[in-house]
């Protein structure tokens, strides 16, 4: 008998596992056989190829930016911190009143009633909960390219669920062609607004009046990951559709503005419905923290320092921009904390010149073209992108 685990096979049983710890046995089939022909996402894909990256960039020979995960160098807040000491003394008990207290303040701060908000450990759980429950009733609609495009083939070989439409010239999700398309076989369609890599954002009426067009015939998912940095963030949410009784859910994080990518908080948004629905492929919150729900109360409440954080990314990435143009490249116009632009060599070899100087980045290649995103760190960190990137061009 073999005892060797490929990989993709643990994976799976390690995301059913903390995921559904209660399920019936066919539930836990279901979700199985919803994974292995889910054929959109890998959730653990991309982290695997961060790990990758942040192996090499701990080989250069020094570390002078961190410019490829879109994190937020000021964060988390020192009151968020502060949060997570009082309340590490806590940490033997389960986090039950903490995490109660986070979704009352969410929803609050939102508008909605707490029956109306999910927790997660980031929203990276939530997302692929999401595509699961999605892919045991029919395909998800999507951009290409978006978030969740960029896995095209399968190593099982597996048959792709899902259906690409493309970005539209100035590279906006086509939201005609996408209400065209949606059929009886469509069960969600996902946006990522804005959208990741690109960086460029939805006008807000035109997605709402999406949404409530084509929610009734399927689950629209908005993933509002980077909100927190678009013009009018309460105002350019589809919040309003959750509070209208849509059939919408919107997935947020505190990874990007609170600066909490490592202590992993998340939330969805939707009906109570669908939240239930949603819950047979994720813990519900159960995996969130006792002291990292304490830091995000805490965070959420302390504004002086989200408009710090906001600050600080408008002039970096005000600098970065100026610096590209200096150097006579283009790029797409960004509502997020980071930039893509269009490069004039191959991306894999920018990434090994780059780390060479130190400064990690990424690369996607799509429409014809290769192209680099950056994330936006602290000025310092700009400069170094701009002196590496000078260095691998020239």
């Amino acid at each position: 008998m073999s005892f060797i685990v490929n990989r993709r096979d643990w994976l799976k049983s390690g995301l059913l596992a903390s995921s559904g710890l209660a399920l019936g046995s066919a539930t836990t089939a279901q979700a199985s056989t919803a994974y292995s022909s889910l054929g959109i996402f890998d959730v653990y894909a991309e982290r695997e190829r961060e790990i990758v990256q942040e192996a090499l960039l701990a080989a250069a020979p020094q570390v002078r930016a961190r410019l490829s995960s879109n994190e937020n160098p000021w964060g988390p807040a020192p009151t968020a911190i502060k949060a997570i000491a009082d309340n590490a003394p806590k940490a033997f008990l389960y986090a039950g009143p903490v995490t109660a207290e986070l979704k009352k303040t969410i929803a609050d701060m939102h508008g909605v009633t707490p029956d109306q908000v999910m927790l997660g450990a980031g929203s990276s759980e939530l997302l692929m909960a999401s595509l699961l429950l999605a892919a045991t009733k029919g395909k998800v609609m999507m951009a290409e390219t978006c978030y969740i495009s960029g896995r095209d083939a399968r190593e099982d070989g597996a048959t792709m669920k899902n259906e690409k439409v493309p970005l539209t010239k100035d590279y906006q999700y086509d939201l005609e062609a996408m209400a065209t398309r949606v059929n009886s076989e469509t069960s969600m369609i996902y946006v990522c607004n804005p959208n990741n890599p690109t960086g460029v954002m939805l006008p807000s009426a035109k997605l709402k009046s999406f949404c409530e067009a084509v929610s009734p015939k399927a689950t629209v998912l908005v993933d509002e990951a980077y909100i927190d940095y678009a013009p009018n963030p309460s105002t350019d949410s589809m919040v309003e559709c959750i509070r209208k009784g849509q059939n919408v859910l919107i997935l947020r994080t505190l990874s990007k503005l609170h600066g909490f990518a490592g202590l992993r908080i998340g939330y969805a948004l939707g009906q109570p419905a669908l939240l239930k629905d949603l819950r047979k492929f994720c813990s519900g919150g159960f995996t969130v923290s006792t002291t990292s729900a304490a830091a995000a109360v805490a965070s959420f409440k302390d504004k002086a320092f989200q408009d710090m954080v906001l600050k600080n990314t408008i002039e970096s990435k005000k600098f970065l921009c100026d610096s590209l143009t200096s150097m006579g490249y283009s790029y797409l116009p960004s509502s997020a904390n980071f930039v893509l632009f269009p490069i004039k060599m191959k991306g894999p070899m920018l990434l090994q010149k780059m780390m060479a100087e130190g400064v990690s980045v990424k690369s996607w290649f799509f429409d014809q073209q290769h192209w680099c995103r950056v994330s936006i760190g602290t000025m310092d960190e700009m400069k170094a992108f701009k002196d590496a990137f000078a260095k691998s061009v020239s």
